[in-house]
């Protein structure tokens, strides 16, 4: 998958792709046991969707994105915010003083970075008793035992076969495990928590062909493919009155420095 394609889809993306409970971000906030002051350092930060939270709670917050348009983006949302600051950078060559920050977060993007770097440099970048939290969005990963889920892997194997690629409640599972591990590179930070947020959300057509169009892998076919696939599921979306319910699934995990 490509992370520069989101550079072209970012409208889409924060239309259609589904935000994170407040439980979430309560969540954190009891864990990492901000004080007001907090200064937070999020990897990878969209259109917003987890930053919001934290930019309208007062926190003051420094968003990475490797997108130039994203960041312009960013920087125009929460223009009105001066505890918001957008940084057109990845995280690999983000350069800060150590032990900068009381959180570093990501949502749905610390995949795109080595652990085995990304733990090390988050764990220097945090105070004393900081927090690092990494939460990711599974619905587009795990494969959901859903009609409209079971559609679009008939629609995606008809066309484009190698985009069928969900893995099973099983694999899941290990990616879970994997990533408990992956927090625990160098035995830098304290024991993991893990937290697991469910819920159905119901998407119209115009919204899911849109949350389909913000995925970079959409974007490595060619049109006339890409053009078929949609046209396939809007088919599907008119048949079932124009509406259907995703299931979703956010896993959190939290570690203390």
């Amino acid at each position: 998958m490509n992370s520069e394609a989101f550079n072209n889809i970012i409208e889409d993306y924060e239309f259609a792709r589904p935000g994170y409970p407040d439980a979430l971000f309560e969540d954190i906030l009891g864990f990492a046991k901000l004080p007001r002051s907090a200064r937070l350092l999020e990897i990878g930060a969209g259109p917003g969707q987890a930053t919001d939270f934290f930019v309208k709670h007062g926190y003051c917050i420094t968003s990475l994105e490797i997108g130039e348009d994203q960041v312009n983006f960013l920087r125009k949302k929460y223009a009105a915010f001066q505890n918001f600051r957008a940084v057109h950078s990845s995280f690999e060559e983000y350069v800060a003083s150590e032990e900068s920050f009381d959180l570093v977060f990501s949502a749905t993007a610390f995949h795109w970075i080595d652990p085995s770097f990304g733990i090390p440099k988050a764990y220097r970048l945090l105070k004393k008793d900081g927090a690092l939290a990494l939460f990711w969005h599974l619905e587009s990963v795990i494969r959901q035992e859903a009609e409209l889920q079971s559609e679009l892997s008939r629609i995606l194997r008809q066309h484009a076969p190698a985009l069928d690629d969900y893995i099973s409640v099983e694999e899941g599972e290990k990616l879970h495990q994997k990533r408990i591990a992956q927090m625990g590179t160098d035995g830098l930070f304290g024991p993991v928590e893990t937290k697991t947020y469910r819920w159905k959300e119901e998407y119209a057509a115009e919204r899911y062909l849109r949350l389909l169009n913000s995925y970079s892998d959409l974007h490595e076919i060619g049109e006339e493919t890409r053009k078929a696939i949609f046209n396939d599921v809007a088919a599907y979306f008119s048949y079932k009155g124009g509406k259907s319910e995703v299931p979703m699934e956010v896993r959190l995990y939290m570690a203390s420095k």
